[in-house]
């Protein structure tokens, strides 16, 4: 499994499993960003805060593990492969079920990690 852009080929098998021991929490990895899109592996081993981004949609691939997200009052199980739509202002968060989680993450517009709104409780 690859992920290929102009500026770099990734093997993010490799790049999975390099870096999953030493995840703690939530291990973000920039793989590409545009002034449109960013890319981020995301290697979760216990789960996120609940939050929501006020200026960017979001769209999540689970590509290993498994875990189940949190999208505006309805939890979802999901599987390898299993991709969500997240729009803008929708309350979400994963949280992993198994040892570690690893998700594809693209933002639009591009992302500077600034765009996090922690919500406080949910149902």
């Amino acid at each position: 499994m690859r992920f290929i852009n102009p500026d770099k080929s990734y093997d993010l098998e490799k790049l999975i499993e390099e870096n999953s021991k030493d995840v703690k929490e939530i291990k973000p990895i920039v793989l590409g960003s545009t002034p449109l899109t960013t890319h981020i592996l995301v290697l979760i081993r216990t789960q996120e805060q609940p939050h929501y981004h006020n200026d960017h949609d979001l769209t999540v691939t689970l590509l290993k593990g498994k875990g189940e997200i949190y999208l505006d009052g309805k939890r979802t199980a999901m599987k390898e492969g299993d991709t969500v739509f997240i729009p803008r202002k929708a309350v979400h968060f994963y949280t992993n079920t198994g040892v570690v989680s690893a998700l594809l993450a693209v933002f639009t517009p591009a992302y500077d990690g600034k765009d996090s709104i922690k919500v406080e409780e949910v149902k």
